[in-house]
């Protein structure tokens, strides 16, 4: 009995050896050069209504559930599949959005939370982009990864290659990404009554549509003149916490709004984007003014997004409009 115990033993500390030993983080990581612009691999990567397109798993599970949230492009936008034993079920969710940089964060239901990194580096006329990802490994499970390292890098590797072999074929096959024209312009001052709030980005759909229907009933009653389209003032975008502080709004030619919060919008210069398209892919138009402001070295104020378009009125996505103002300095 003493001998099988000093046998336990002797494995466990041989075991604990190879944890010391073994791999803290498993990184795997596959680069292509892909003949379009970051711009437009990017747009394939950050909407996640098009990740099964290019998915090296999505051909696994064609009966995949799968689950959309928050807003495309932006932090927080979230994708969750529940599938078959060869996908898995969990999420992936977007941490980080810069210009050469996308960061997800990548949670397998019950087996631990990885980094999902894509970097973007010009590359003659086309882009050269790595995907990574980084595994942390609890230490009792370093032992075993020590001699699995390899078999991860390959299989996971593989599937990473597969998809950019995905992703290069649509992204060069795809017409050119979207182009904003910025107008520079002289913003007068405006007046506006609604109702503010600090939200998280999934409730956001809900709040307007229950505050402007109230706002349009009040000044029914109160025979006030339109001076605006249903608009949002946006005082702050907390993309760690998720949260946003802002205002569902209108404007009047006359009179104001009792019972209402009042928001005074002072004069000054403006960005204008006239974006079309349905209103959860706006993000690239944000990206598009974040760009222009970095290059010509302004600095933002309030945010406002106007909605021309009667959505009720018109079923085409395609012809909603809304008008994106960035107040600057």
């Amino acid at each position: 009995m003493k001998k099988v115990l000093y046998v336990i033993l002797a494995l466990a500390c041989i075991y604990l050896v190879l944890c010391v030993m073994g791999p803290a983080v498993i990184k795997v990581e596959r680069t292509a050069t892909i003949n379009a612009s970051a711009d437009a691999i990017k747009s394939q990567i950050l909407d996640y209504n098009v990740f099964s397109k290019w998915s090296p798993w999505a051909e696994k599970d064609s009966a995949m559930k799968i689950t959309i949230r928050g807003e495309v492009g932006k932090v927080g936008h979230r994708y969750e599949w529940d599938g078959n034993k060869a996908v898995g079920k969990g999420s992936m969710e977007l941490t980080t959005v810069a210009a050469d940089t996308i960061v997800e964060k990548l949670d397998f239901s019950g087996k631990g939370v990885s980094d999902v990194i894509f970097i973007f580096k010009p590359e003659g006329t086309g882009t050269n982009v790595t995907w990574a990802m980084n595994m942390p490994i609890g230490f009792f499970g370093r032992g075993m990864m020590l001699f699995m390292k390899g078999k991860m890098d390959e299989m996971l590797g593989g599937d990473f290659a597969k998809g950019l072999e995905k992703l290069k074929s649509i992204a060069e096959a795809a017409p050119a990404a979207a182009t904003y024209e910025i107008k520079e312009l002289a913003w007068d001052a405006k007046t506006y009554y609604g109702k503010k709030a600090t939200l998280g980005f999934d409730k956001l759909a809900d709040f307007f549509g229950e505050t402007f229907p109230k706002i349009f009933e009040e000044a029914g009653k109160n025979k006030l003149e339109l001076a605006s389209a249903p608009s949002t003032i946006y005082f702050k975008w907390d993309t760690a916490a998720k949260t946003t502080d802002c205002a569902a709004v209108i404007s009047f030619a006359k009179g104001d709004m009792k019972g209402w919060e009042k928001f005074d919008v002072p004069a000054g210069k403006v960005l204008q984007i006239e974006y079309f398209g349905a209103y959860q892919k706006v993000g690239p138009a944000h990206m598009a003014m974040d760009k222009y402001m970095k290059e010509k070295g302004l600095s933002q104020g309030l945010v406002i997004e106007e909605y021309v378009t009667d959505p009720m009125s018109q079923k085409d996505t395609a012809k909603w409009q809304t008008n994106i103002y960035y107040m600057v300095k």
